[in-house]
């Protein structure tokens, strides 16, 4: 099946998981595997559901390393289907499950951030997340975008510019250290940043670099 993912055959791959789901002897990781597809297809609400039949196919008394993932993927895809309380419940069962996990602490923590939900605890979480996992470009991009948030230009710039160096193919952390590197009147080096991004940015985020590349950062088109 991931052979076919793998290979945009999404339509085929669809077909074997539900079919598999559907079985009679279907187990969790055929409902797991099913929410992948279908999380990868974009259909958000719909994979939700499948890794919530997994969660609950497991049962209360699995082992929290078993439970944990499953509850971090259907949150995952909860948050992008915009079920944000719904999200922020099931992240807080997988922390209490699994309090020193980096994925589920940047997670939870970022998407606070970018809610402006209860900052002090989201750029704590993200500190112990950075801590745990020091070498994580993504989790230092948020470290750095947490601090710019703050307020705290100067030491975010110090921050970003290691991310863009640990992943200098990453859009966000490029588009992040250009927003805050023009806060600090860095102009020419904000736009170097932003046309970095601009090479593999997709879709809105595309649209609000070039809008950046045009007119200098607004309060419209900063990253959120």
């Amino acid at each position: 099946m991931r052979s076919l993912v793998s290979a945009d055959r999404d339509a085929e791959a669809l077909q074997v998981a539900q079919k598999s789901a559907s079985a009679a002897n279907a187990g969790v990781s055929d409902y797991a595997r099913l929410g992948d597809v279908l999380s990868n297809l974009k259909r958000y609400e719909e994979s939700a559901g499948a890794y919530n039949r997994a969660v609950q196919m497991l049962g209360p008394n699995a082992k929290p390393e078993e439970r944990w993932p499953l509850l971090f993927l259907e949150a995952t895809s909860l948050e992008e289907a915009n079920h944000w309380p719904e999200t922020r419940d099931l992240l807080g069962q997988a922390l209490a499950l699994a309090p020193d996990q980096p994925i589920i602490l940047n997670f939870l923590g970022y998407a606070k951030l970018e809610r402006g939900e209860d900052l002090d605890t989201a750029e704590a979480m993200i500190r112990k997340a950075s801590a745990l996992a020091p070498d994580d470009a993504s989790i230092t991009d948020s470290l750095g975008w947490a601090v710019f948030k703050r307020g705290r230009t100067k030491e975010a710039i110090e921050i970003l510019t290691r991310a863009a160096k640990g992943d200098p193919a990453q859009a966000e952390i490029h588009e992040h250290l250009g927003d805050a590197l023009y806060k600090a009147g860095n102009k020419f080096e904000a736009r170097y940043s932003w046309s970095a991004a601009l090479i593999t940015a997709e879709n809105d985020d595309a649209v609000r670099l070039k809008a950046k590349l045009d007119n200098g950062l607004t309060p419209a088109n900063a990253a959120p």
